[in-house]
């Protein structure tokens, strides 16, 4: 067995990981690989239900110290969802940056912050936002691999007071993109990018719905959870032909000794329409735990 990969998912906000990368995850600590994450904001002011929900129709808010006393209370709660989350997952360790869910900007602290950590643990492997998500330019998303991408550059150079040697990751896989369509192949690839990576989560999309189950501050808890199974990982499913998979742009060209072609390819070649109708077609069931 190859040595084990080190993996590091980093999320806007605290949901983020596990919507765009929680079956992947689940993957990679099944198999043995280190798996953590870094949360970049504390989600407390436009992502929590007590606060951007309650707040939105009341008359007047709570004064200065009253709002910021409840916004850190419900940032611990939100860092609490986040650890359940992870344990559900085998993530060994999580990473808080606690930054403003409202105004995530790519600063000098924060990205040195995530370059020191990136020396740290020395992943192998990082999943981020796309850096050009749409309106990239006020999306924390997009702000959000912006700054992994800066930390990234630093990270393979010294900086004073980091007594940690310097870094390079081996590759960066950004979430994809889907929207009204999924791109999935190189003809997609006129606006720039398309999504070149999927991952089959179908024999761990209970683990993933779980996961995401215990976001309850975030509303994705219930229903929300099993629509997004539904329409993102079923959507990247149904664009490559499989059940349920998360979908990823890479960063960087990758090279093989022979020429890579999966094992899904294979299967895919050798099955009629029907037959590929029929297997993409089952769905999981949260009420058995199965796929029907």
């Amino acid at each position: 067995m190859a040595e084990p990969l080190r993996l590091l998912s980093i999320g806007a906000h605290p949901a983020d990981i596990f919507d765009q990368s929680g079956g992947t995850m689940a993957h990679h600590a099944e198999r043995g690989d280190y798996v953590a994450c870094v949360v970049l904001t504390h989600g407390a002011r436009v992502h929590d239900v007590e606060i951007s929900e309650a707040m939105f129709h009341r008359d007047e808010i709570p004064a200065a110290e009253e709002l910021e006393t409840l916004m850190a209370q419900r940032a611990d709660v939100k860092a609490a969802e986040v650890r359940r989350a992870c344990d559900l997952l085998g993530v060994s360790d999580v990473h808080f940056f606690g930054a403003d869910d409202a105004v995530l900007l790519v600063t000098d602290d924060i990205v040195r912050r995530l370059a020191r950590l990136l020396r740290e643990i020395r992943p192998d492997v990082i999943l981020t936002h796309f850096p050009k998500e749409k309106a990239y330019f006020s999306n924390a998303h997009a702000t959000a691999g912006q700054i992994t991408l800066h930390a990234l550059g630093l990270a393979g150079s010294v900086d004073p007071g980091d007594r940690n040697p310097p870094h390079k990751t081996a590759q960066v896989f950004f979430f994809g993109t889907g929207a009204a369509a999924i791109s999935n192949s190189v003809w997609d690839a006129e606006g720039g990018y398309y999504n070149d990576v999927f991952v089959d989560i179908e024999d761990v999309v209970d683990k993933k719905l779980a996961a995401l189950d215990q976001l309850e501050s975030q509303g994705y808890a219930g229903k929300y959870a099993r629509k997004r199974i539904e329409t993102s990982d079923g959507a990247f499913g149904g664009a490559v032909r499989c059940t349920y998979a998360e979908g990823f742009i890479k960063m960087n060209a990758e090279v093989h000794h022979c020429l890579p072609v999966t094992e899904h390819a294979l299967e895919l070649a050798r099955s009629s329409d029907h037959e590929i109708i029929a297997r993409t077609s089952r769905r999981f069931d949260p009420d058995t735990g199965q796929m029907k």
